[in-house]
């Protein structure tokens, strides 16, 4: 069996190579630090399940990646869903090692044909090259940690190649990129409304405070005012930049010095963006 001398380029003249000979060539060319890292996006929890997704930043067109990973107990790994933009990589691995909360991934673009190299990936793109699926057995759990490991027996360390064209003749190298950020939150992010909405006071009259809820589909400003019979402002509770979600704010019954105002009829008015609404109540004392 004949041995290539690049990656992605030249003689690779290989119809066939092992996981160890991956390892090998991960090993044997010298290594380079670089603005590149290893991360995870934020999970997502669906019956019990967390798919976390991977993803690498990387300055280099890449070749192949050595990415060791181990993760603390309360879960499972079950799975690794290649992205798309490793889907045509000829060698993507996994291996799994559930005994001791750890998984080996390794990636190499060409075995069987020639490539292109994976693209540059900055922070910005979708630098996603694998959905890691974790059972949640632990479910008191809050979050769970995932880091790097390193190993001698087989050797594994965090490590991104790239062929470098410097010197005119392509040359093996590798990045041993930075690691951000371990540990992955299971919480359940607030709920996104698909609509405005502003809801009737709680109480209804009221002595002496209501609370005022409202939903937002989308971030912006966003304004809540209180308004006598008379059409002149009594108050603003709300008056700044909201994200999207559920909100809810109360009224005290005063105005904007603090001063308690007569029993009778009020409108809040709501406003956020092209939405506008305004709803009546009755303070009763």
């Amino acid at each position: 069996m004949k041995t290539f001398k690049t990656l992605g380029g030249g003689d690779y003249l290989m119809k066939r190579i092992s996981a160890m000979a991956i390892l090998a060539i991960l090993l044997m060319v010298p290594a380079l630090m670089a603005g590149n890292a290893v991360r995870f996006g934020d999970a997502t929890v669906d019956n019990g399940i967390a798919t976390v997704p991977l993803l690498i930043n990387h300055d280099q067109d890449l070749v192949a990646m050595d990415i060791p990973l181990e993760y603390s107990a309360g879960v499972t790994l079950t799975e690794v869903d290649f992205a798309n933009r490793v889907q045509y990589f000829d060698a993507k691995l996994a291996n799994i090692d559930a005994k001791n909360n750890r998984v080996t991934i390794g990636l190499i673009n060409m075995v069987y044909e020639q490539k292109p190299a994976l693209a540059k990936a900055v922070v910005g793109d979708d630098a996603t090259v694998a959905y890691l699926k974790f059972r949640i057995d632990d479910l008191s759990l809050t979050q769970f940690e995932i880091n790097p490991f390193t190993s001698d027996k087989p050797s594994h360390s965090l490590a991104l190649v790239y062929n470098d064209y410097a010197n005119g003749a392509p040359e093996v190298k590798t990045i041993s990129p930075e690691f951000e950020g371990g540990t992955i939150s299971l919480k359940v992010g607030p709920v996104v409304p698909d609509k405005f909405e502003l809801s009737q006071n709680v109480p209804n009259p009221f002595n002496p405070d209501t609370k005022i809820s409202y939903a937002l589909p989308e971030a912006g400003f966003v304004d809540v005012e209180i308004y006598n019979i008379l059409g002149q402002k009594v108050k603003t509770l709300v008056n700044g930049y909201q994200d999207a979600g559920n909100y809810s704010v109360t009224w005290n019954g005063d105005d904007e010095y603090g001063s308690s105002v007569a029993s009778g009829v009020y409108f809040y008015r709501f406003n956020s963006g092209q939405y506008k609404d305004i709803k009546k109540m009755v303070l009763m004392k």
